[in-house]
């Protein structure tokens, strides 16, 4: 029969073992954020943290964390000046982290300055499909995000939560189900991605070059 050490040492094994999960989730996603907005920053021809709204101290310990501080730059520029709107949903996000304080607080930069981009949220993180941003959330996030039990969009969830904090209504109807902008706010987020896209885009390239 186990005895009460060997429970409460195979409860803390299990408890290091869902931490070092949870951590290489964390990595992962950093990491894939990097990646992205390096690759776009070259695009552009901007510093990567205008893409991913870190000044260069949060954005050289991120870079530190997954491992990947070579790839940056070494030059530094000036941060833009930010938009209201990033400010205020960053603010939001702040308040409400679940995780690591560290990488909750990173997350939050970037989650705000992401938002401002045209595409689903999760495209816009560079990330694969939109349950890796639904966890990401619920992991770093956790006060807020788990209030979107109808499956909101994202982007669209956290600036109503906005709204909602600032005492008005971005709804045009008080009740979802009647809402004429009902698709705007739950309709499908699937489809290929925007790392797949641009990958195909420069492979088509290339093919048409060779001939």
């Amino acid at each position: 029969m186990p005895t009460e050490a060997h429970l409460l040492r195979g409860a803390d094994g299990a408890l290091h073992a869902g931490a070092a999960v949870d951590e290489s989730f964390d990595r992962h996603i950093i990491g894939r954020l990097l990646l992205h907005a390096v690759a776009e920053a070259k695009r552009l021809g901007e510093p990567v943290e205008r893409r991913l709204g870190l000044d260069r101290d949060r954005l050289c310990a991120a870079a530190q964390f997954v491992h990947m501080d070579l790839f940056l730059d070494p030059s530094h520029e000036p941060q833009a000046e930010e938009d209201e709107e990033e400010v205020m949903v960053r603010q939001i996000l702040l308040q409400n982290c679940s995780g690591p304080r560290q990488v909750s607080e990173w997350l939050a930069y970037v989650v705000a300055r992401r938002g401002m981009e045209p595409n689903h949220l999760w495209e816009d993180l560079g990330l694969a499909e939109r349950p890796d941003l639904t966890k990401l959330l619920l992991r770093h996030f956790a006060p807020l995000a788990t209030k979107n039990t109808r499956n909101m969009r994202w982007k669209r969830f956290l600036y109503r939560s906005l709204c909602e904090a600032e005492g008005f209504s971005m709804c045009p109807s008080p009740t979802c189900d009647s809402c004429s902008e009902f698709h705007i706010c739950y309709g499908d987020e699937s489809g290929e991605t925007v790392l797949a896209r641009n990958n195909r885009a420069f492979n088509e390239a290339n093919a048409a070059d060779r001939h």
